[in-house]
């Protein structure tokens, strides 16, 4: 999970809410205007998330993905609206859903670990192999839920490790996957990246 810096709130959100104060975020796709306004949103999320999901941190762009409420809306009706409660999410579906699919409607304050938290990012270990460890009941709670090590997750976390590995260069490997493109992208897993790069896992080439 990558710590995620929430943007402003935009302008067409704000004023979208200023006109119809009492709707909830389930009655969107029952307009014009509010399905509009709810793709205008997951575009604008997927671009201040850098192209990445906000829980598992896989690519996605507006077909492969979902806006995602962290307090489920049917859980919290008041919070329905809430941009600080928004994020984008992969769409995944089946025995291998992840993320906001998987999560549905479990969710424990105290328990799970939000991508808006400071210290999200010290609450998971990451292996070679793919695998995802959380630290602790709540990371290991929010991988859980979130069903963080489905095969599919791992097995692309491993490719992704074994790409950046290869070329026994951290240097390269911060500015071709930790480094946004000029798109504004990431490269897929950036947490998983980041932190064996902070340990010095691509053999370091200093200059």
């Amino acid at each position: 999970m990558k710590r995620i810096n929430k943007q402003e709130e935009p302008d067409f959100w704000m004023e979208y809410k200023r006109l119809h104060p009492n709707e909830r975020y389930s009655a969107l796709k029952n307009s014009e205007a509010g399905n509009e306004v709810r793709h205008n949103l997951r575009r604008y999320l997927i671009l201040s998330q850098y192209g990445l999901c906000a829980y598992c941190c896989r690519k996605i762009g507006m077909e492969n993905s979902l806006n995602e409420h962290i307090r489920p809306q049917s859980v919290f009706p008041g919070e329905s609206m809430n941009y600080d409660n928004l994020v984008a999410s992969c769409k995944t579906e089946g025995l291998n859903s992840t993320c906001g699919v998987k999560k549905e409607n479990e969710y424990s304050e105290y328990l799970f670990i939000s991508p808006l938290a400071q210290d999200c990012e010290s609450q998971f270990r990451f292996y070679p192999n793919g695998q995802i460890e959380g630290l602790g009941e709540r990371g290991e709670y929010t991988c859980r839920i979130l069903n963080l090590n489905a095969y599919e997750l791992q097995k692309a976390r491993k490719a992704q490790y074994k790409i950046c590995e290869s070329y026994q260069d951290a240097g390269m490997v911060h500015k071709y996957f930790l480094s946004p493109s000029e798109d504004g992208t990431l490269e897929a897993f950036a947490d998983m990246i980041q932190y064996f790069y902070e340990r010095g896992d691509f053999d370091i080439i200093t200059e």
